[in-house]
Parts: structure tokens; sequence; C-alpha cells
């Protein structure tokens, strides 16, 4: 259980403890279940995953819902652009799986995310246009999940607008050098609200230790290891992450042994609740 976390704390917490945790690509999920739904939620929390990162878009009412693309065709039964639709017109559409093949689960809201995530995983939210910093906030603080999300920039300037407008929210920023750091810095954005993204691969072990004693946690993903089969989890690990991203959840918490690392850190930093 994850009540009442101190996140930033709490990934104080996986550096100091050498922890890596978990972060589910798109939802997750398995065989049979369809990125971003709350099926392949459910499923990737079950099977290890704390961070989960879903992509969020916004319906032509202002409705925000989890979806990766700009488009129907790949993840739904529908098909073409969806932003000129209402999410009552989207109830028609049911999402697919990797192969096509119908679920029969319906689009999700962040807000049907955000609940299944509560008190047992952490939202990590990616902005797809046109979604808005404003948007985000706006159902983060009604349900009542600032402190319990991380919000995925790509810009220092982006990153600046998430933290003026919801200050108590972790940020991911990429950073490729100490000098990023530098630039983050200047921009007035406090470090212990910052997840340094290294980008996609194995990660860096020297940027890692550096970015360690400046209390900097890391999180990078190599999918297209995991695509060919040679991802090797334990390497990425031992590289620093505190967050590793990855597609199958279960091949990553049977390699790392992940099982039960959010309660196992709960226990070693118990502050990191209030």
């Amino acid at each position: 259980m994850l009540k009442h976390i101190d996140l930033a704390a709490y990934l104080d917490c996986a550096r100091e403890q050498g922890i890596t945790l978990l972060q589910a690509h798109r939802g997750g999920g398995g065989a049979g279940k369809a990125e971003n739904s709350i099926a392949a939620i459910s499923e990737s929390l079950a099977n290890g995953a704390v961070f989960v990162e879903i992509d969020v878009s916004r319906t032509a009412d202002g409705t925000l819902i989890l979806m990766h693309d700009d488009t129907l065709d790949r993840t739904t039964t529908g098909k073409g652009p969806f932003a000129h639709l209402t999410y009552e017109q989207l109830q028609q559409f049911t999402l697919v799986d990797a192969k096509g093949k119908n679920t029969g689960e319906a689009i999700s809201t962040l807000t049907a995310a955000l609940a299944t995530l509560k008190d047992r995983g952490i939202a990590q939210i990616d902005l797809k246009h046109p979604t808005s910093v404003a948007d985000i906030a706006r159902v983060l603080e009604a349900e009542d999940a600032t402190r319990r999300s991380l919000v995925i920039t790509y810009s220092i300037e982006q990153a600046v607008a998430v933290h003026q407008r919801l200050p108590g929210v972790m940020i991911s920023v990429g950073v490729s050098s100490l000098s990023d750091v530098t630039a983050i810095q200047r921009a007035g954005l406090p470090l212990n609200r910052v997840i340094a993204w290294l980008g996609l691969g194995s990660g860096n072990a020297k940027l890692d230790q550096a970015l360690a004693k400046m209390g900097v946690e890391t999180s990078y993903g190599d999918f297209q290891a995991e695509r060919k089969d040679y991802a090797d989890y334990p390497q990425m690990a031992a590289n620093g992450a505190e967050l590793l991203s990855v597609k199958n959840v279960a091949a990553a918490t049977a390699a790392l042994k992940a099982a039960g690392k959010a309660t196992q850190l709960q226990h070693a930093c118990p502050t990191n609740s209030r």
C-alpha cells in the first residue's frame, strides 16, 4: 500500500537503499490487454510495477483520456482522429490489444486511472497534444492526486511551468549531462522535485553516480531490447536506475526479484509516509 506517501522522500530512500522500482510503459499489461487501459494498469500493479506511465489526451469536451496516438486506428475499434469527438461519442469504440484483438474495454479517463492507482501505485503522466498543464492540474487536484503523481516533461521550460502550477508534483526531465542539471537549477526548478530521464538504453552508470551525489534520482528504459528479447534487466538496474521503465513488467519483476519492493522501501524509510 502506498497510502499518504511522500513521493520525493520515497524516491530518495530508493536511491539510498539501492532499490530499483519498475514503471510500466503505456500502462504495461500482457496478452489480451490494451495499452493505456485499466486492465493493463491493474495487471502491471499485480505483477510488481510501482509506477505506471500513462499517455493523456484531451477530447473535444475537455475530458482527459488515456490515449497515446492522435488517431483511433492502432489501439481501438475506431478510425481517424478523435480530437473533434466528445468522450460520450468515443464510447462507441473499444480498445484492442497489440495484435488488434478487441478487448471489449472502453477507453479510460485519467480520473478512472487515478482511482485505480490510489494507494497502490504512482501515476506517471505523459501529456499528449493538445493536453495542457492546466488540464492535468485540474484533474490531479480534483482527485487529490498531486503528491502521488509524476509528470513527464520534454523541456526545462515545460518542467518549470509544471512546477509553478503544481509545486507538489514530481517531474521527469531529460538529462544527458551535468550541464543539463545546471540549467535546471538556473531555471529555478528544485532538484528534490526532479527525476532525471537518461533516455532510451541501458543507462549511464557514471552520470547516474554523479547525479546521485546531487540527490537526483534517475530513470531510463530499453524498449528495443525488450522487443527483441535480449533485455538485461539486472544490468540496467546495476547502472543505477531508481525507476526502470519496462514494457514487460512480469519479466522484469522476476529478473530483479522486485516483488514487494514498494513495501520494503516503506519499512526501510517509514518516515516517508505521513
